[in-house]
């Protein structure tokens, strides 16, 4: 299992880029000036999280990211793993 998610960490990104075509993403020509220094800041428009414009890019991101996960054919054997390193006894701090 431990060469399992060694693999996964190295190599997975490069075969998912070369699959997944990301949705395309708005860039506006919005700059702003720190005391000389011009910063571009074209994705700005997705700083507003309850435009309706955001939460639907919010959406397909979703999508995309969730028909990526299914697709993955180990995900429960991965799930079932971390279930069992994680379910232990867990304590707290003693109170008075």
């Amino acid at each position: 299992m431990r060469k399992l998610c060694i693999y996964l960490l190295l190599f997975t990104p490069f075969y998912v880029e070369a699959q997944i075509k990301y949705p395309d993403t708005k860039k506006l020509d919005t700059k702003d000036n720190y005391h000389g220094t011009v910063v571009a800041d074209p994705y700005r428009w997705l700083e507003d999280d309850n435009s309706a414009e955001t939460k639907e890019w919010v959406k397909t991101q979703n999508a995309l990211t969730n028909q990526y996960l299914s697709a993955i054919p180990y995900r429960a054997e991965i799930k079932k793993r971390f279930e069992e390193l994680w379910d232990f006894q867990k304590y707290t701090a003693p109170y008075k």
